[in-house]
């Protein structure tokens, strides 16, 4: 399969630099067998140790200027991830530039890396990073990775990122999917502990339990909602199948799986229910679940980067937490922990190797925790879950006044939990553009189901098939 990707993207690449062709960075993998944790007090390590090396042993005598492109600004995280750094390295500079995840953004970064304008980047998306890798536009990590004994398993979980068993980015960037919840509404209704596993059916049973109606019978507040993007609801395919959600085991389309169907349905109704708030008003108005529920309209949601938002907002309710709902009781939750959808690389014409690669091994482990004030997650298992907790609110103390930090923990840091991959991607822009197209014929209620996903399978298909 690594074959596959490798030779679908090489050709593309520079069709895809002309026509801004990039996929979103919906597109995540990781492995489901999460490795063991890593101390992160560890520094470095002598020469004859097994001992992974996070800071080097000459971190002070290494200089020079990192030209570091990401697409968060100072506030969300990046300039205390450079002073953190330069804790360690204080004669490196890093001199950050911010370019937005998009496909003009991304064939601007793309174009600054062939101009030599760039030495470390944070990539999104597999189908973005992997045009990268397979066009030599990110230096090879194999050797140093294996200096520092750091594994990639053992270190972010996974070993799926190489490419002709080559190692080039650090896949350390996630997104944690959650269940957050209105704890006001959640007690009110007499709901109990919060769940540290439940399914689809309990969550939605919740959701009924905390719809409350006006005096004319209309929906005051929604018990629930999904997130605002268009194609979430797939994410529950994610949750069960726990790779490749969009194929079958013989290449083609999988939307003729009755997994879709019950997915995609069980969403319309709880919509026509009342349950839960319109998929179709989020794409008419461009509102945010997320904006939502903190102004209590909605007394729950399917969340990804609510984190960034709570400090920042006006809502007096504490927030608590619950993972992903299964489909089945049983089953392995696949939607459980962080799913990369971001890496850290070097440019293979960076002008500064060693500092390169030294911010980037900082940004992958001690400096991850920093994605969370962007609303992102770490796939670091080192990380010290109080550190983000401080990252993200301050202090435990300022955290306790807004949410419930041990479900935040462990439904949203969900360090070690099982997570989704995906190494397959044939003709996947074109089958992503499919289920937006008609996940909103369905949500806008001009087309059934079962019609939208007859015609989804069928064109995936051919898709797939002109791209093979």
């Amino acid at each position: 399969m690594k074959k596959v990707i490798s030779s679908f993207l090489a050709m593309s690449l520079m069709a895809c630099l002309l026509e801004g062709c990039y996929g979103s960075d919906a597109l995540q993998t990781s492995s489901s067998d999460p490795g063991t944790s890593t101390s992160s007090s560890e520094v470095s390590a002598p020469e004859t140790s097994d001992e992974p090396v996070y800071i080097s042993e000459d971190a002070e005598s290494l200089s020079g200027e990192v030209r570091f492109y990401t697409a968060f600004d100072g506030a969300a995280g990046t300039d205390a991830l450079i002073a953190e750094f330069n804790e360690y390295y204080p004669n490196i500079t890093v001199t950050p530039t911010t370019y937005k995840n998009s496909p003009d953004g991304n064939v601007g970064l793309d174009t600054a890396m062939m101009a030599g304008e760039v030495d470390v980047l944070l990539s999104f998306g597999v189908a973005n990073t992997a045009q990268r890798w397979t066009n030599n536009l990110l230096m090879d990590l194999t050797d140093r990775l294996a200096a520092d004994n750091l594994d990639l398993k053992t270190e972010w979980g996974t070993d799926v990122y190489k490419y002709n068993d080559k190692v080039y980015v650090f896949p350390s960037g996630g997104l944690s999917v959650y269940v957050a919840i209105n704890m006001e509404k959640w007690e009110a209704a007499g709901l109990g502990e919060l769940p540290t596993e439940w399914t689809y059916d309990e969550y939605l049973e919740a959701c009924r339990a905390m719809t409350e109606k006006a005096a004319d019978g209309s929906v005051a507040v929604y018990g629930g909602s999904d997130f605002n993007q268009t194609d979430y609801w797939t994410y529950s395919i994610r949750q069960s199948k726990g790779t490749n959600a969009f194929y079958n085991e013989d290449g083609t389309s999988d939307f003729d799986n009755p997994l879709w169907k019950t997915v995609l349905q069980r969403e319309v109704d709880a919509e026509k229910e009342g349950i839960w708030y319109s998929k179709a008003n989020y794409l008419a108005d461009s509102t945010k679940s997320r904006d939502k529920f903190l102004n209590g309209e909605i007394a729950s949601t399917i969340e990804s980067i609510l984190t960034r938002y709570i400090t920042a907002s006006d809502s007096t309710f504490k927030i608590g937490y619950a993972p992903y709902p299964v489909n089945e009781e049983g089953e392995t939750n696949y939607m459980g922990g962080a799913i990369p959808n971001s890496f850290v690389g070097v440019a293979s014409n960076t002008q500064n190797p060693d500092a390169a690669y030294a911010f980037a091994k900082f940004c992958a482990t001690y400096g991850n925790k920093y994605m969370y004030a962007a609303g992102h997650a770490t796939t670091w298992t080192g990380v010290d879950p109080e550190e983000i907790v401080e990252v993200v609110f301050g202090s435990r103390e300022d955290a306790e006044k807004r949410i419930d930090v041990d479900s935040f923990i462990s439904s949203v840091v969900a360090t070690g939990e099982p997570a989704y991959s995906e190494d397959y991607i044939v003709a996947f822009s074109e089958i992503q553009s499919l289920i937006e197209e008609y996940s909103k014929y369905v949500f806008n209620g001009e087309m059934t189901v079962d019609d939208a996903l007859n015609e989804m399978k069928e064109l995936a298909d051919q898709a797939i098939a002109d791209a093979s």
